[in-house]
């Protein structure tokens, strides 16, 4: 019997988590609700849900609080994050993703809305967990089962996102690939302009943490990954 996904629904509005749970749960999930912050990380940590739904507006420190916390976590950081807000603008989706949100979605939404998100959040997620591999680029390694990244002997630690850029780049190496192909197929949404930040942002952080100069910025493009 295929195993049903759980999700966190973190909201403090009664009428939300009463209408995602109906929802979700007619749907075949199973889920479970945090009413603020420390209760939404707790039950992050020690039930290791398949998804989250997490309000940005949120007691006690917010939702990109929460999103940040749980993101350095190594319990939790992979776990994917859908943001709600009733601030739909592209600054906050911005910083949304940047804190680690995997996907935007403003309020009121459809019933249908929220669940073609869900759908995609979490067939993404098994997508990738049935890719598999090991990929050697000169003296990085790239352990795709164990989602990890190896230079020489160093392993380097990679958010999920981080990891799933960084792969895109070294499957396409030797092209360059435009930050509106960067948001579709490592974000999977549309591209904004102000969504140049949040590519740019990751861009810099894999390059901190790879400590690497195979990363190469294309002029008014966007990036290259290049092998030394």
């Amino acid at each position: 019997m295929r195993k049903r996904n759980l999700i966190l629904i973190a909201d403090d509005e009664e009428d939300i988590l009463k209408l995602l749970q109906e929802l979700l749960e007619n749907k075949g999930y199973v889920t479970v609700i945090a009413r603020n912050s420390e209760e939404a990380i707790d039950k992050a940590k020690k039930l290791k849900p398949d998804l989250i739904i997490l309000d940005v507006r949120f007691p006690t420190i917010g939702g990109i609080g929460v999103c940040r916390i749980l993101r350095s976590n190594p319990i939790t950081k992979n776990i994917p994050i859908l943001m709600l807000t009733v601030q739909n603008t592209p600054i906050d989706r911005v910083i949304g993703l940047e804190a680690g949100a995997d996907d935007y979605l403003g309020k009121p939404f459809t019933p249908e809305e929220i669940v073609a998100r869900v759908k995609a959040i979490l067939r993404r997620v098994r997508r990738e967990y049935f890719t598999s591999g090991m990929i050697k680029v000169g003296k990085i390694k790239i352990d795709i089962d164990k989602r990890a990244v190896w230079i020489k002997d160093r392993k380097v630690d990679l958010t999920q996102k981080e990891f799933e850029l960084f792969l895109y780049l070294v499957e396409n190496k030797g092209r360059v690939i435009s930050r509106e192909e960067l948001m579709r197929e490592v974000w999977e949404l549309e591209y904004f302009p102000q969504a140049t930040r949040t590519v740019d942002i990751h861009i810099a952080n894999l390059r901190k943490k790879l400590k690497v100069k195979n990363i190469k910025s294309v002029f008014g493009i966007g990036y290259m990954f290049e092998e030394e």
